[in-house]
């Protein structure tokens, strides 16, 4: 048999390559930022100026901020879903922005067993455009003395951009304005937004209606892609 080298036997001692320990590099980031505020606003304390803008917008911003959009489709009423709700309405359909060409939109709304109480829901408008990654959400709420005589909203007021819908072109943006919405009067509405022939199980009322949104929008235009927009700073 072959002799084993007692080189191989005994025990060595191997470099290794430097490393910075963790510990040391995390307690250096922490330090650099220990002065920097946790309510989103810049170390003097002063706030964002163009998350929050503040004054008068110039006759230019305030027409790039004028929104409007029209959407024809279906609505369906169902019952509530938890004690405290007395119907639930929902609204979808196709249509038209002042920012997108093509779009669809879906709008619920809850309408609660207390009478006196308004009548709360969410607004969700999409951009067919996928490229565009953008989604306009807002929140609404509608009176009681702003609903039919069968429980529906006929006008409602936008009075905040929802963040966790809203992307692309919506990002941290500002909203508020009015939605109306008639009923009865589409006479052709989009094959895939018209209401089926016979009443769906459990459903209250159905039917047709046109939805009208004014707005002011205000958006950092920072969180959408350039090439699909067209975009002026000034």
């Amino acid at each position: 048999m072959r002799k084993a080298n007692r080189r191989l036997l005994r025990p060595i001692l191997e470099s290794c390559e430097p490393r910075i320990l963790l510990s040391h590099s995390m307690a250096a980031t922490r330090q650099r930022f220990t002065q920097a505020p946790s309510n989103g606003a810049i170390p003097n304390n002063a706030p964002n100026q163009l998350l929050t803008p503040s004054g008068t917008p110039t006759a230019r911003e305030s027409r790039r901020e004028n929104y409007r959009a029209t959407f024809v489709g279906e609505y369906t009423i169902g019952p509530g879903r938890f004690s405290t709700e007395a119907a639930n309405f929902f609204f979808r359909g196709v249509g038209r922005t002042t920012q997108v060409l093509n779009a669809d939109i879906q709008l619920r709304v809850i309408r609660p067993s207390d009478p006196s109480m308004l009548s709360t829901g969410v607004l969700s408008i999409f951009d067919r455009n996928i490229d565009s990654n953008s989604v306009l959400g807002v929140d609404v709420y509608a009176t009681p003395t702003q609903l039919d005589a069968l429980g529906r909203p006929t006008k409602m007021t936008v009075y905040t951009l929802d963040p966790n819908i809203s992307s692309g072109l919506y990002v941290e943006g500002l909203a508020q304005g009015t939605i109306t919405i008639h009923y009865g009067r589409v006479k052709n509405p989009p094959p895939h937004y018209a209401p089926p022939s016979r009443r769906l199980p459990g459903v209250l009322s159905q039917g047709t209606a046109t939805l009208v949104m004014h707005a002011q929008l205000y958006g950092i235009q920072t969180a959408f892609s350039l090439r699909n927009v067209a975009y002026n700073p000034g």
